[in-house]
């Protein structure tokens, strides 16, 4: 069953003091979810974190003391880490006890972007007791449209939604639920390749049905994006873009535009274009590795001088067969590979730059900037065109540990730059 999930939630140990605003935000058709935090009668945190929560109510006294960990783990139960919400701290006293919860979140990845403090005093009440929610309300809403740029990213998000809608609505439409399921079993062939048929690889069978959808719902997403006009604030400010700004690099970002957000570990007989992988085989490193290559250790003098940025680097390949002949099975006995080298933590110049020797050679590919996980957010990959080989699919599964796999857009690059270099013509010169 498809979820159905709130978009805000409220945690308190007494109802009535948030049943007034609970009931506004009803009324605006949004969906509110009340968890009673009271530690003898109250309710179970979700198993599993919501998908679409942006703003939260958090009541931080459920007993006669704070409790910091208490009020963590409701945050850490409701919202996914490293998403976007927006953090009410509704409580007797709130300046107190702010830092540190905010400290707590930023530890465990879920900062919220905004944080208001609204203390339960007599500045939101009416003479008859009762909240001033119409109030408070006003105020939120008020501070986060300060921040034009949420509009534009909110229209973005509704128009996700909205595509997967239509996506869903289409595969569903005028069929029984054994029509449904050969649909999308015939995108996963269709997609994946024949060598998926059987009851085995159902996590590969899962990642091609969800990428074949991804594409569907890019597709559709530029057609139901809402008709709403630019407000004027985001005219001035957010599209008036006079030169190119400067902020600080987004490695993680970067990342995303790199590699398929595949963060678990990627299961055994995965092979997929664009794949790479960390080399284990000593006779392979030998003979494909680049950084024993002349014009490689020239170009990386600086990466390769010890250095208290502690660079370490890694002898990578990448898979360039076709993935129209991986999918069906017909890439011949060998996988096609370039070999790379992965370094991590690389020393840069004074501009933030990839710092290399001279000009780099055209048989070298760089990508900098990148984040491979939490731990390793500051990496570079580079590339040699010269060093393509070929290995049997068996022999690659023993010899090499696989990490990330490029998106298609970028894998459709190496391709193409491989073609262009590899097809470069010599020239005769006349003595």
């Amino acid at each position: 069953m498809l979820s159905f999930e709130p978009n805000i939630v409220f945690i308190d140990d007494k109802i009535k003091e948030v049943e007034g605003i609970i009931d506004l935000y009803r009324e605006d058709s949004i969906g509110v979810k009340y968890y009673n935090a009271d530690i003898a009668i109250g309710d179970t945190p979700p198993h599993l974190p919501f998908s679409n929560v942006n703003l939260i109510y958090l009541d931080l006294y459920y007993k006669t003391e704070f409790d910091l960990e208490m009020c963590l783990g409701w945050i850490d139960s409701i919202v996914p880490k490293n998403s976007f919400y927006v953090l009410v701290i509704w409580s007797k006293d709130t300046e107190e006890h702010k830092a540190e919860i905010i400290e707590g979140l930023t530890e465990i990845n879920k900062k919220p972007f905004v944080t208001f403090n609204e203390i339960k005093n007599n500045t939101y009440k009416n003479e008859d007791s009762s909240f001033k929610w119409q109030e408070l309300k006003d105020k939120i809403d008020k501070e986060l449209n300060n921040i034009p740029e949420l509009k534009e990213l909110s229209i973005w998000k509704k128009s996700i939604f909205n595509s997967s809608n239509v996506v869903i609505g289409h595969l569903s439409k005028n069929i029984d639920s054994d029509d449904l399921k050969k649909k999308l079993q015939k995108i996963i062939i269709g997609h994946g390749g024949t060598y998926l048929l059987g009851k085995d690889k159902e996590n590969r069978k899962r990642e091609v049905l969800f990428d074949a959808l991804d594409d569907i719902l890019s597709s559709n997403s530029k057609v139901t994006r809402p008709e709403q006009e630019i407000s004027q604030t985001n005219k001035n400010s957010l599209y008036n873009i006079p030169e190119f700004p400067i902020t600080d690099i987004d490695s993680k970002l970067n990342s995303w535009f790199h590699f398929k957000l595949i963060e678990n570990t990627i299961e055994p007989n995965f092979i997929t274009s664009g794949l790479i992988s960390y080399f284990k085989n000593i006779s392979l490193r030998k003979n494909y590795s680049i950084q024993k290559d002349e014009n490689v250790i020239k170009y990386l003098k600086y990466q390769l001088a010890p250095d208290v940025n502690k660079t370490i680097l890694y002898d990578i390949s990448v898979i360039i067969s076709r993935p129209c002949d991986i999918a069906q099975n017909k890439f011949g006995r060998n996988l096609k590979l370039l070999s790379g080298t992965l370094i991590k933590n690389p020393i840069r110049d004074a501009k933030n730059k990839f710092k290399g020797n001279n000009t780099r050679p055209l048989s070298l590919k760089l990508y900098d900037h990148l984040s491979l996980s939490e731990s390793e957010n500051d990496c570079a990959i580079i590339f040699d065109f010269r060093y393509a080989f070929s290995l049997p699919p068996d022999i690659f599964e023993k010899r090499f540990e696989k990490t990330k796999v490029f998106n298609k857009e970028l894998l459709s690059e190496i391709q193409v730059e491989y073609s262009a270099y590899s097809s470069r013509l010599g020239i005769t010169q006349i003595i």
